[in-house]
């Protein structure tokens, strides 16, 4: 059962996720239902959000074969109930005629409340690697989630699934 996992147990479970090593709903038993995601300025609630932030970095990023690696999760001295998260984002750049690996560093907290994650902490400068720079411009980032918007409601018309890679 879930309860059992330590903390850093369910942050590594949900890399896996992320990674694809893992059936994407197997977030539903690691992420409460209404996770709060806060990133800068903005915030997120529920796990539709957080599947749908998902979809967005493994599809229609700039880099393909997106993964974790080298994550290193480890509890807060103070509050063991909050997980920080050093991971390296690796992929290839679409962009490139000659494919190219590329990696960047990224950092991100987690709060586990009754062996759920309740709070993820990130910011925009983690996803400049897979979407690119202008992502951390507020204007940028706000046109980037009209567009996203606009994206998830042709899916639906189009009775497409965002819970799976397009591949």
């Amino acid at each position: 059962m879930i309860e059992s996992r330590s903390p850093t147990d369910l942050v590594l479970a949900l890399v896996r996720v992320v990674n694809g090593e893992a059936p994407r709903l197997a977030a539903r038993e690691i992420l409460d239902p209404m996770v709060e995601i806060r990133m800068d300025s903005t915030d997120y609630c529920g796990i539709d959000a957080w599947y749908k932030w998902i979809h967005l970095i493994r599809n229609c990023g700039r880099v393909a074969d997106l993964r974790m690696t080298q994550c290193r999760a480890r509890c807060d001295a103070r509050d063991p109930s909050l997980v920080h998260l050093s991971a390296r984002w690796t992929g290839t750049i679409r962009s490139r005629r000659i494919p190219g690996m590329a990696a960047a560093d990224g950092e991100v907290r987690y709060l586990i409340r009754d062996g759920r994650i309740k709070k993820i902490w990130t910011r925009k400068s983690n996803y400049e690697f897979i979407f690119g720079r202008w992502i951390r411009y507020s204007i940028c980032f706000r046109l980037f989630l009209a567009w996203s918007v606009l994206y998830f409601a042709v899916l639906s018309l189009r009775k497409k699934d965002f819970l799976a890679d397009l591949g």
